[in-house]
């Protein structure tokens, strides 16, 4: 970002969001180089950010579905990606992440036009403008979208935040479930940060998606991971568990020289309107 446009303070960043910044639906012109730059590399370990190929082809598949933050000058502040498919309503039919987002994750396998669900699958937002609520300006888009789309559900495979830190600090003796249901003293709000911000835009939680992103990767590969991605907190947990400092963890397979990351969500359901 090297427009004079962002060279804001914190109160003038607040106002600027909040009055300045339109959410816009996906356009071929949209410079993917510097999305997934700006946005999507800083916001996600390697092994689960989105290439720029698959930013552009969920452009091409779903555009109307693809909602960009930009600035009056065109610079996208935060991005927030969505699939449409069917759903029933029952959370023991609910998919996981992986399933509704495909195989390669460009939705092109998955993507429902006539989908009674929208569902949030990623969001990527400026490191230099977090904080500043602009995941409500984004949500509220997604469900603007519902309403013209007629859909009957907007759900979202949520990823609470402060896990990985969580999960450290106690030597790695909280769950995935147990953690996410801590709620703040006297409140019902959550006290992970991103899922008490969705609790404040009325997400309902649904269930734990317990497999939602999961990546299997060569030993070679993996060891490129561990010395060049934040070294310093990666921890050994025997006999066969890495823990990276993310919301999920690595279970190496030496039997079958594959490393295998999986990561656990969170279903939840956010209103209509």
């Amino acid at each position: 970002m090297t427009s004079h446009e962002l060279d804001l303070n914190g109160d003038q960043k607040m106002l600027f969001v909040e009055h300045r910044c339109v959410v816009n639906h996906w356009s071929e012109a949209q410079p993917v180089d510097l999305i997934w730059y700006n946005l999507e590399r800083p916001n996600w370990a390697p092994w689960l950010a989105a290439s720029e190929e698959t930013i552009a082809l969920r452009g091409k598949v779903f555009p109307e579905g693809q909602l960009v933050l930009n600035t009056p000058k065109g610079n996208a502040l935060a991005i927030l990606s969505l699939n449409q498919i069917n759903w029933d309503g029952d959370i023991h039919h609910l998919p996981t992440w992986d399933g509704v987002a495909g195989e390669p994750t460009d939705y092109s396998a998955t993507y429902t036009p006539n989908g009674n669900t929208l569902v949030l699958l990623s969001m990527d937002v400026s490191p230099e403008f977090q904080g500043y609520k602009i995941p409500s300006k984004l949500i509220k888009g997604a469900q603007d979208l519902a309403q013209k789309l007629g859909v009957e559900h907007v759900i979202g495979s949520f990823r609470p935040s402060g896990f990985g830190a969580i999960k450290k600090g106690t030597g790695y003796g909280i769950d995935f479930e147990t953690y996410c249901m801590m709620k703040r003293a006297n409140s019902e709000k959550p006290i992970d940060r991103w899922l008490g911000s969705l609790w404040h835009m009325g997400m309902k939680m649904l269930a734990v998606d317990e497999n939602a992103m999961t990546v299997s990767v060569s030993n070679d590969q993996f060891m490129k991971y561990l010395s060049e991605y934040k070294p310093e907190v990666w921890e050994f947990i025997p006999p066969n568990i890495w823990e990276c400092g993310e919301v999920g963890h690595w279970v190496d397979d030496k039997d079958h020289g594959i490393v295998t990351y999986t990561e656990s969500n969170v279903w939840g359901e956010l209103p209509l309107k």
